[in-house]
């Protein structure tokens, strides 16, 4: 029984690891600005709808503290993006990287039998948010940004394999869920304003309409992902 856990876990890990390495290279590899900013507004969505359906939850869990440490980490970035725009935008991938490892640490213990629903839900969970970590890694170069994206997702497997304690993984999950949503809130409405300053100029009248439906979309898959996940 033990055996088939560890098994179960080290699947579900690989999967998860695989599923994000690939977000970031189909960001990557997209190369037409239109289509990058609809990639960006999916990983937004999926990113708002998870921490209220999957991170928030789990930072909440037998830790009263824990909303007020996400509100101190909102708080923090929003001091930190005051001064410097960029520190809240890679603060965010941090915080990713937290969450990644906090997952790892969860995964580890998994012992539901294998499905195509959990591959599905492994698949749907990870990948937009390799496409989210490689969007807000902006201002770096490309292949930076995508050896950083992936170092992100090896945060899984060292999760799994790390001795960390609930006691240390909850307050650290806590802060990275107030992160995660003010760097991605902010990214969303300066997304959407640029869009629509932008419509009709430089790019079709249509993408502040595709925008929203990619966000959704976006917002959807994360709801999805946590049913099966």
């Amino acid at each position: 029984m033990e055996r088939n856990i560890i098994m179960n876990g080290m699947i579900v890990i690989a999967m998860f690891l695989i599923a994000e390495i690939l977000g970031a290279v189909i960001y990557y590899r997209t190369k037409d600005s239109v289509k990058r900013t609809l990639l960006t507004s999916l990983g937004l969505g999926f990113a708002l709808a998870v921490i209220f359906a999957d991170i928030l939850p789990d930072a909440l869990e037998d830790y009263p503290a824990g909303l007020w440490v996400c509100l101190l980490g909102g708080a923090v970035i929003l001091a930190l993006g005051y001064f410097a725009r960029r520190i809240g935008n890679y603060s965010g991938v941090a915080a990713l990287g937290v969450h990644n490892l906090a997952e790892g640490v969860i995964i580890s213990a998994f012992s539901a039998p294998m499905s195509v629903f959990v591959v599905l839900g492994a698949i749907l969970h990870k990948l937009p948010e390799g496409m989210l970590s490689f969007s807000l890694l902006d201002g770096l170069k490309e292949k930076t940004r995508f050896a950083i994206a992936s170092l992100i997702a090896l945060l899984i497997p060292l999760g799994a394999i790390l001795p960390l304690s609930e006691g240390l993984t909850k307050p650290l999950l806590a802060f990275a869920c107030g992160v995660i949503a003010v760097v991605v809130s902010k990214f969303l409405i300066m997304t959407a304003v640029e869009l629509w300053k932008k419509a009709d100029a430089t790019i079709p009248r249509l993408a502040p309409a595709q925008f929203a439906i990619a966000v959704l979309s976006g917002a959807l898959i994360a709801l999805l992902s946590c049913l099966v996940v």
